[in-house]
């Protein structure tokens, strides 16, 4: 089986090789290596061209800046596999990663099959814990979203299950999510492993780990808000536990604002308020700790308090 392995590039010359020499050292060879270089101002393009000459399964394309998202929809456009990887620049693999989830595959002939992460250089747990889920169980554990997660880069899909799936471009962030739950709804099976084979850099200049803002992360709000929406339709059963994790959602964005020091106005009212009147599914979640149900209840009430809160949970 191919597998097609989709990397986004952009500005990552000082950490593009290790994870470049993660991919092409696969111990699984059958691969299709695609890289888009959305308009890198540093050496990124080089990197890569001078792997694409080394490495005849590396593909390079090149585009101007326009954002992670058309870069990745970009990568789909070349995909050639009967499964895709995607694989984010400043991160890398263990070398038997695709074997492992590719064994899997073969195995237990699920659409999807997970691994584990640790944040940079942790040491790797060997022993794992696996199971095999049915749709309505993984849409289940999508929307309590502790197990299974809207990380797309420890998750090796059936490319089939992409058919008109795209990432949406004016997400930066959540658009993982968003893919993912889309996917969701095609699949018959999953494998969920948590074998640790991807390691994620901390990297503080993502986006993630950058001042909040509503351009940057304010668009987990709408991910969220659609996710429940499409839910109480299609996965009724399960709607409290998408509108828990909708309201969850929003109390990260609180949270997060509150440690970069981002102003009261209208963005955090909005979400104050939200917090406020759902405070009852904030008590009852099984997916946040007691610190963040005593910062919820607050924030909630009181941005200045929460933001002291916030910085002494963080210490």
């Amino acid at each position: 089986m191919l597998v097609s392995v989709l990397i986004p590039v952009y500005n990552v010359a000082q950490y593009l090789p290790k994870c470049l020499d993660s991919i092409v050292n696969q111990t699984y060879q059958q691969l299709q290596v695609v890289v888009v270089d959305d308009g890198s101002s540093d050496n990124s393009l080089s990197i890569v061209k001078d792997y694409a000459a080394k490495y005849p399964f590396v593909e390079v394309y090149h585009q101007e800046n326009a954002g992670v998202a058309a870069a990745r929809n970009n990568l789909l456009s070349h995909v050639k596999g009967d499964y895709i990887l995607f694989v984010d620049s400043d991160d890398w693999l263990e070398l038997d990663m695709i074997e492992f989830l590719i064994s899997k595959i073969e195995r237990y002939k699920v659409d999807v099959v997970t691994c584990g992460m640790v944040v940079n250089d942790t040491a790797v747990r060997k022993e794992y814990k696996q199971e095999c889920w049915n749709q309505e169980v993984t849409i289940q554990k999508f929307l309590f979203h502790k197990e299974l997660s809207g990380s797309l880069c420890n998750k090796l899909v059936l490319t089939s299950l992409l058919h008109n799936v795209v990432f949406h471009c004016g997400i930066s962030y959540g658009e993982d999510a968003l893919f993912c739950w889309k996917f969701f709804q095609n699949i018959s099976s999953l494998l969920y492993t948590d074998r640790q084979l991807y390691h994620y850099r901390m990297n503080q200049a993502s986006i993630s780990h950058s001042k909040w803002s509503p351009e940057k992360m304010g668009s987990g709000h709408i991910v969220w808000k659609l996710i429940e929406k499409e839910t109480y339709c299609l996965w009724p059963q399960f709607a409290r536990i998408a509108s828990t994790s909708f309201v969850v959602s929003d109390l990260w964005q609180l949270y997060y604002a509150s440690l970069s020091n981002y102003p009261y106005d209208s963005f955090m009212k909005m979400y104050q308020k939200r917090v406020r009147d759902n405070i009852i599914l904030i008590r009852e979640s099984k997916s946040i700790s007691f610190n963040k149900k005593v910062f919820a209840e607050v924030i909630s009430r009181s941005y200045y308090l929460g933001k002291i809160l916030a910085k002494l949970f963080r210490k």
